[in-house]
């Protein structure tokens, strides 16, 4: 078997499906071909066998009238012979290749057999006939060579029939399966200009052609463009990424060069060298949050496994997150009341599909957020987190009395690189925490929303569903 499948692997589908066809067909031709003719010769032999009923029946009476003086006569065509009960012949009329007594045994009860001869096929049948003078046998006897001629005939005409329905079989078969593999064929196509398409910088909008019969082809069309649009927009998204951290990496990387040069300079004054320093290692920093946000980036974009945690666990997290963010405002000098609320009942059952590093992840970004753009437009402020839950989901809210966000900025906010323009000049932020977020919701199949007062303040609202178990 182990040989079939090593063949059969190295076949096109058209050939498997034709070779298929023409086994199968084989064996069912085959399997007629033997039927029918056992079919008809079973059908025969019954047809010989009334006949040597019907010759032995006059004969069966007769004796059964009269034993002494039988009066029934044979045909021209019978092979009959009667022997008495003293096992004499006083009748026979059997070709001499089957005298005495038929080459069949002298039974009570119908005896049949099938006799060879030099030239003939005989079927010789023996029945006891019980009389006043003791058993009498009827011999009677039939030539076969004409039965044996039609099967001969009828199996020549079924193998050639059977070969002539294989062979149209086995081409209706290839025709067929070249059919409906044509539109495999045609989306074959579609691909490989799709792909050569994208190579060369030509590729649009384009997708594989759907046909118009809704059967399972379409169905794959169907998959197969959803497949491409998610390669189309990974790969723009990657583009994208590249671009932009081209861009965020340029002017951190000439800052740092410029330092280091004036470091140099300055190698004479201590004072100043320490603050160049100061400055490269501030700048280093920036480069190094930046290389951490897009490894983050990555790592969502790359659909990863996601981990879980249940009501209890994000309580702690969510505690631990302020505590962070509490000191991460006292090390940036920025006077900041930062406080929470967790909801007290618990809910029935469930977590959320996100492990406890991502969720404090989320907290952390988004009160940092709020940290910042209270740091740059007060320099004091108010941050308060909420997390409550439904029945079926959790959600954490984020509130601050900043300076909120430009009406034109809200619809954009949580695409990467993008800042608002009051925090352009701001050394702290990259552009990706709110993009990380809103990585992190939609990987958790959550819903995000933004609530911004000009000059009152931000509200950002998470909703995450509870997933069973």
């Amino acid at each position: 078997m182990r040989w079939i499948r090593s063949i059969a692997s190295r076949l096109s589908i058209t050939a498997r499906i034709t070779v298929g066809s023409l086994v199968i067909a084989l064996l069912v031709g085959v399997i007629a071909v033997v039927g029918i003719r056992a079919g008809v010769g079973a059908i025969l032999n019954n047809a010989t066998l009334t006949l040597l009923r019907d010759d032995a029946e006059q004969f069966e009476q007769a004796l059964q009238r009269n034993p002494a003086d039988v009066d029934a006569v044979p045909l021209e065509d019978q092979y009959v012979a009667l022997v008495s009960p003293d096992d004499k012949v006083t009748l026979s009329t059997l070709p001499h290749s089957l005298r005495p007594h038929g080459r069949v045994p002298l039974t009570t009860s119908e005896a049949t057999t099938i006799v060879h001869t030099n030239q003939h096929e005989y079927m010789v049948r023996s029945k006891a006939v019980f009389t006043s003078q003791g058993v009498w046998h009827v011999i009677s006897a039939r030539d076969q060579d004409s039965n044996n001629l039609v099967l001969a005939r009828l199996s020549l005409a079924l193998i050639v029939g059977m070969i002539a329905l294989v062979g149209v079989f086995t081409l209706a078969s290839f025709i067929l399966a070249r059919t409906a593999l044509r539109p495999v064929n045609d989306m074959r196509r579609q691909a490989d200009a799709l792909t050569h398409g994208s190579k060369d910088g030509r590729a649009g909008a384009e997708l594989l052609k759907v046909p118009p019969v809704r059967d399972e082809l379409a169905a794959l069309a169907v998959t197969l463009n959803g497949l491409i649009a998610d390669l189309r927009a990974s790969a723009d998204r990657e583009k994208q990424l590249v671009s932009d951290a081209s861009h965020e990496l340029r002017t951190p990387l000439a800052v740092l060069r410029g330092e280091l040069e004036l470091a140099e300079l300055d190698s004479g004054d201590p004072d100043a060298l320490l603050a160049d320093v100061r400055q490269a290692h501030q700048t280093v920093l920036r480069l190094s949050t930046l290389a951490t946000n897009l490894l983050e980036l990555s790592r969502i974009d790359a659909h990863g496994q996601r981990g879980s945690a249940t009501w209890p666990e994000l309580g702690d997290e969510l505690a631990a997150a302020i505590d962070r963010m509490r000191q991460a405002a006292v090390v940036r000098r920025i006077e900041c009341v930062i406080d929470f609320e967790v909801a007290v009942d618990v809910p029935p059952h469930g977590a959320i599909a996100l492990s406890l590093g991502e969720f404090g992840r989320v907290v952390d970004n988004l009160i940092s957020n709020s940290i910042t753009a209270i740091g740059a437009a007060k320099g004091a402020g108010t941050v308060t987190a909420r997390l409550s839950h439904t029945a079926n989901s959790v959600e954490l809210s984020i509130a601050d009395d900043g300076p909120g966000m430009p009406a034109d900025f809200v619809p954009v906010a949580f695409d990467r690189f993008s800042r608002a323009d009051s925090a352009r000049n701001t050394t702290t932020g990259s552009g990706l925490g709110l993009a990380i977020v809103a990585g992190l919701v939609d990987a958790a199949r959550g819903s995000i929303r933004l609530s911004s007062r000009p000059d009152e303040g931000l509200t950002v609202d998470i909703t995450l569903p509870l997933t069973a178990g």
